[in-house]
């Protein structure tokens, strides 16, 4: 009998955490559908400039590339190699934006019990990921028909490189979504950080390139840990030798982490 009772009173725990389970997915599944009927129906252009964001950059980039005599310093051509750093640079960068925007838009989901902050992050943090490979086949589709370039030696290495410079955006995002829930202005002073970040992180350069005493210092920042990691699965002739994917990950559990714990401080 104590052993059935047991069996039973194990089940019954299994199903309530499965039960549990569902209705968190439920959730998260409903505030992303929420999101993109917000950013689809009604900002369509806002929307639509997600996608068309990154050809600007890329045009951009490759007019200072031309302005400054640069030329890619990779056997691949110049686009290609743009592509293969600003799409885990943009994979970072939209995500902490993104996330920015959470705080207000789940304000008044907040009045039902089932919904917490955390709901929102995850919904939006995951609509951020499909998100990034969208612009990818876009712009490497354009990149092909325009230019008839393109590469992608390592499939799993490329996205898993912008995997994990998303996940650094999407820790990032949650510490100081977290954060700005106290005070709105430390939101604001985490995203005034980033600014740096396009110009630190390997979108104009590889990590291979820099002198010894420049990477000993921006070796340091887990984006270009990222970005390299990305750039030497999508390239035919580039091997990044300081590419760490143990280091970003130790950075994105230490964020996710700090960010926990300022939310559960929030609500002792």
């Amino acid at each position: 009998m104590t052993s059935r009772a047991a069996t039973a009173n194990d089940s019954g725990r299994g199903g309530r955490l499965t039960e549990r389970l569902v209705a968190h997915i439920d959730i998260i599944l409903a505030i992303m559908a929420r999101d993109f009927r917000g950013r689809f129906g009604q900002e369509t252009l806002s929307y639509a400039w997600t996608y068309l964001a990154p050809l600007a950059w890329i045009g951009a980039t490759y007019l200072g590339f031309y302005l400054f005599g640069r030329t890619s310093p990779v056997y691949t051509d110049t686009i290609t190699f743009i592509i293969a750093g600003l799409i885990p640079y943009a994979a970072f960068r939209y995500t902490v934006t993104a996330l920015a925007r959470v705080n207000n838009g789940i304000r008044g989901l907040l009045i039902f019990p089932s919904v917490r902050h955390e709901h929102g992050i995850i919904a939006v943090a995951l609509l951020e990921f499909v998100n990034i490979f969208v612009v990818f086949a876009v712009v490497a589709t354009a990149n092909y028909l325009i230019f008839g370039n393109g590469e992608l030696d390592n499939v799993p290495q490329f996205v898993g490189g912008v995997a994990l410079a998303w996940g650094l955006g999407a820790s990032y995002g949650y510490l100081f979504s977290a954060l700005g829930r106290y005070r709105a202005n430390l939101q604001r002073f985490g995203a005034a950080l980033l600014r740096p970040t396009f110009f630190l992180s390997g979108v104009f350069f590889t990590a291979n390139e820099l002198p010894e005493n420049v990477l000993r210092y921006l070796g340091w920042n887990p984006v270009l840990h990222a970005i390299e990691i990305a750039r030497d699965g999508m390239l035919f002739h580039y091997q990044s030798r300081v590419a760490s994917p143990a280091y970003v990950m130790v950075w994105i559990v230490v964020l996710v982490l700090a960010g926990v714990a300022v939310s559960a401080s929030r609500e002792a």
